[in-house]
C-alpha cells in the first residue's frame, strides 16, 4: 500500500510541475503572437486589406450611422401578422 501512495504522490508531483512548465510555455506563446499580430495590424499590407474588408462591408451594409437598422426577423411574419 505504501509503494501505491508513494507513485501517487511522485505523479502528482510530475503533473505539477509539468503544468507550471506548460502554463509558462502558454504565456510566453501568447505574448509572443500578441505582439506578432500588433506587428502584423501596422503593417502596410494588413492597411490595405482592412480597408478593402471596410469598403466591402459599407457596400453591404451601408455606411456607418445611416439609422436604418433592419434584420431578417424584421421581415418574418409574427403570431400577430401571421399570413393566414
Amino acid at each position: 500500500m505504501r509503494w501505491v501512495l508513494e507513485r501517487y504522490k511522485k505523479t502528482q508531483e510530475t503533473l505539477s510541475q509539468a503544468s507550471v512548465k506548460t502554463t509558462a510555455a502558454l504565456s510566453t506563446m501568447g505574448s509572443a503572437l500578441s505582439r506578432k499580430l500588433g506587428d502584423m495590424r501596422n503593417s502596410p499590407t494588413f492597411k490595405s486589406f482592412e480597408d478593402k474588408v471596410g469598403n466591402l462591408k459599407e457596400k453591404v451594409v451601408g455606411p456607418k450611422g445611416n439609422g436604418d437598422s433592419t434584420s431578417p426577423s424584421d421581415s418574418n411574419p409574427t403570431q400577430d401578422n401571421a399570413p393566414f
